[in-house]
């Protein structure tokens, strides 16, 4: 009943910016019929779609250094070519499935279930703390710019603990070896220090990922767009698409916060608009590219 509940919670979140999106899309129908491209902007889009691709594989070396600050560590190549090829199960509602895949590689070299199940939760927090770090580039926001600060907080050594066990209570991980993740405790498993490294990494994957929606935006948003704002509103909208409960890849809640966080400083709500859905397209194409250049790669061998 209380997994039904969760599920439904998921969707209604989702539904309800889909519903947001459907009205603007509608009010605006007529203005982004009238958006045209040129061969220019159409070179930006692909241009987006291919660094969105090259951002998967820099997640991949952000979790392999992950791994090693766990003592758990895989070959760097090898973590990014499992990592492209689970990415894709994102989009497969229940959103555990790509984290399925990574545990049981880990399990598969000899890792603890504990060091595992860390392996895969670590990961997202440390892209939404690296992701918030970067608010503050965009000004004070009315106090949103301190949201980066305080995120940093959570990753100190007195708090990974409590959090982390939180966060196993709160995810449902899939049991690979029968070993249930209530039974686990993150004090066992965490070094105690500051993940400085896996941070600075997951860092240079938000902003890899920011440069794909860049180009993106580049190709209906005016010259003038304060880039200070556009990475704020991007590093926001994307922390939230990643942490708020909904459709798979934060579809729906991605668009939404970032036609809300932009509108007030760019008013072509169309151009707004044609930016989130274009970069929605360019990043789930990057995304698909990096799978199947990983394939590619196992298929020479």
């Amino acid at each position: 009943m209380k997994k039904r509940t969760g599920l439904v919670g998921r969707w209604a979140v989702s539904l309800a910016c889909f519903g947001c999106l459907g009205w603007a899309m509608g009010d605006q129908g007529r203005q982004l019929l009238e958006l045209s491209l040129a061969p220019r902007d159409w070179w930006l889009l692909a241009a987006g779609a291919l660094v969105s691709g090259l951002a998967v594989a820099v997640n991949g070396v952000a979790w392999a250094v992950l791994l090693r600050w766990l003592r758990c560590p895989l070959p760097t190549v090898q973590a990014v070519v499992v990592f492209a090829r689970t990415n894709l199960l994102k989009y497969i509602p229940g959103g555990i499935w790509h984290l399925a895949g990574r545990i049981q590689l880990l399990r598969s070299h000899g890792h603890g279930w504990g060091q595992a199940a860390m392996g895969v939760l670590l990961d997202p927090l440390l892209m939404a703390v690296a992701a918030l770090l970067l608010l503050p580039l965009g000004g004070w926001q009315r106090g949103l710019g301190l949201l980066g600060p305080l995120a940093v907080l959570c990753l100190l050594p007195g708090w990974q603990k409590p959090l982390m066990k939180r966060l196993l209570h709160r995810v449902k991980l899939p049991r690979v070896g029968g070993i249930a993740t209530a039974k686990l405790s993150p004090g066992q498993v965490l070094p105690g220090s500051f993940p400085g490294g896996p941070l600075l990494a997951e860092t240079a994957f938000v902003l890899v990922r920011y440069l794909g929606f860049a180009l993106c935006a580049s190709a209906f948003l005016p010259p003038g767009a304060p880039p200070g704002s556009l990475l704020a509103a991007f590093a926001l909208a994307w922390t939230a698409g990643l942490v708020i409960p909904g459709a798979p890849a934060g579809l729906g809640v991605f668009e939404l916060v970032l036609v809300l966080r932009l509108e007030s400083v760019m008013p072509d709500e169309a151009a707004l608009l044609a930016t989130a859905l274009s970069y929605r397209v360019a990043s789930t194409i990057g995304d698909a590219l990096a799978a199947a250049g990983v394939w590619g790669l196992r298929c020479v061998r």
